[in-house]
């Protein structure tokens, strides 16, 4: 075994010193005085003054006649240390001496004093010395995550020859935090253990180390750092469509991180919730889109697009909203607005009734060969899905358009084709028409919506329909479909379309069983 030491005094080499003896002994052999001896000496018991130093030394108990001039002691693993081993030298003359030793912890060292005068070397006795193992422990973090807003979880390790009385996390805002800043107490003894850090802040970095605390002294890790998760981080979307009754928001989420629910949420009280009046939307690319609904005429609303993820729920910018004073209702309620395009006035909702303008109700029929099979009026959502409520309104067959009944409010008629056509015609024919009545932006027509301008106030939104025949589907977000009043024959009627990639508005006959969205123009 190989070892190290650092010597107290200056070592001298085995050589000089042999030489020195061999010298020493053709002097004496020379010499005309009383013969000398060798030095006689014992070796200084063997004191342990840490876990890698000693104290020995010898005790000269005969200089033998003559002056000693190398005196130390010799050390090694074999049981008869010799100057031929390792030594240290501590001076000359013939007092007594200490020397001090370091030494490798777990292993048996042998030391003994020497000596050395004119005629030869003297030893003491053979002292033997076994170091125990250096005290230490070390603390390791294992494991780091399952961070939160609120908390996260450490799994460490401790590794020591003493006794832990004491182990955990101690964490903070800053590097190197100790245990009189926060910390747990995950138990004592070595091995692994795990602790969860709580009370932690949202959206805040922290320096977390594992601790053990062995004989008042406490040793740490290495820092880990970490960051707590955050609440969403958004922006509230400008409202669309001001001024009617089917306005549009949305917002746009700026934080990463996994995001549970989204919409807006209003109040007619500043800094609304969701514990007030929310929609419930869906992200496409970090955004969404929400219709606020059951909004009142006349009335100041304040509105925030929020995100809820497992911190909890952030909010965005608050946008405030005065809804119009609404010039018309149906018999459930429903507030329309209304805009003047050239000699027509038309409403810029589609209609939400399920009363005929006497009072009477329309029927809701649902079952899918009822419906195509009807002969008489009804209505329905696409696909029977009332989400499709706000902003679409309902879908209604030829059937209810033409009762005489009316399904439009009272004052209010649905357009014949020829009204259609005076509409198109003011605003320029039917080739860009279609730029002109659609609502703008994406938020409820497909992405290819890029030219539409809403300049005459339309506001045309694409509600699909609910098809005559079975295996047929024409969806929203990507076909606005309106009946006329005018028949083509006995089996289909006249309706206008718009798509969302077109600029134009098409004429189209259509099954009277279809369901298509009604505007009602003034009488």
């Amino acid at each position: 075994m190989k070892f190290h030491l650092i010597l107290h005094n200056r070592s001298i080499t085995r050589v000089r010193l042999v030489a020195l003896v061999i010298a020493c002994q053709i002097i004496f052999l020379n010499s005309c005085f009383k013969n000398p001896f060798p030095p006689e000496l014992t070796t200084k018991p063997i004191e342990v003054v840490d876990g890698v130093t000693v104290v020995s030394g010898g005790d000269i108990t005969d200089h033998g006649g003559t002056d000693i001039f190398h005196k130390g002691v010799c050390y090694s693993f074999e049981n008869t240390p010799t100057i031929k081993n390792s030594i240290t030298e501590d001076g000359v003359g013939n007092d007594d001496f200490s020397t001090t030793l370091i030494l490798e912890p777990e292993n048996t060292y042998y030391i003994r004093a020497y000596a050395i005068n004119a005629a030869g070397i003297g030893y003491g006795n053979i002292i033997s010395v076994r170091l125990d193992p250096l005290p230490f422990t070390h603390a390791i973090i294992v494991d780091f995550g399952d961070i939160t807003g609120f908390e996260a979880f450490m799994r460490g390790r401790v590794e020591s020859n003493q006794t832990i009385t004491l182990c955990g996390a101690c964490w903070a805002t800053s590097p190197d935090p100790t245990i009189s800043d926060s910390k747990t107490e995950a138990g004592s003894g070595t091995g692994i253990f795990e602790t969860t850090i709580t009370e932690l802040i949202p959206g805040t970095r922290y320096y977390a180390r594992a601790y053990a605390v062995a004989n008042s002294e406490v040793f740490y890790s290495a820092n880990y750092e970490f960051i707590t998760l955050d609440y969403p981080q958004l922006t509230t979307r400008e409202i669309n469509n001001s001024g009617t009754f089917v306005i549009s928001t949305g917002g746009d989420i700026t934080s990463s991180g996994i995001i549970d629910q989204v919409g807006v949420c209003w109040s007619t009280n500043p800094s609304p919730t969701i514990a007030d009046n929310t929609t419930q939307d869906q992200t496409y690319y970090n955004s969404f889109y929400s219709d606020p609904f059951g909004l009142l005429p006349a009335t100041t609303y304040y509105i925030r697009s929020y995100a809820t993820n497992t911190v909890g729920t952030g909010y965005g910018n608050e946008l405030v909203i005065t809804m119009p004073d609404a010039s018309v209702f149906d018999l459930d309620g429903n507030a329309y607005t209304s805009v003047t395009i050239g000699s027509q006035t038309w409403l810029t909702e589609n209609l939400r009734t399920t009363k005929y303008a006497n009072g009477d109700d329309i029927p809701n029929v649902i079952n899918g060969a009822d419906w195509q099979n009807a002969s008489s009026g009804a209505w329905c959502y696409f696909e029977n899905i009332d989400d499709f409520e706000v902003p679409y309104g309902k879908l209604y067959n030829w059937y209810t358009v033409t009762d005489s009944r009316n399904v439009c409010p009272s004052g209010w008629h649905v357009p014949s084709d020829a009204e259609w056509q005076t509409l198109i015609t003011f605003l320029g024919g039917p080739d860009m028409v279609g730029n002109k009545l659609k609502e703008t932006g994406t938020a409820h027509w497909a992405p290819v919506n890029d030219f539409a301008t809403n300049s005459s106030g339309f506001t045309a939104l694409p509600g699909g329909a609910q098809s005559a025949l079975p295996g047929y589907s024409y969806p929203p977000n990507t076909l606005g479909m309106f009946w006329s009043a005018t028949a083509v024959d006995m089996e289909n009627a006249y309706g206008y379309y718009l798509f969302d990639s077109y600029q134009s508005i098409n004429k189209q006959e259509y099954l009277k069983q279809t369901g298509l969205s009604v505007r009602c123009v003034k009488d």
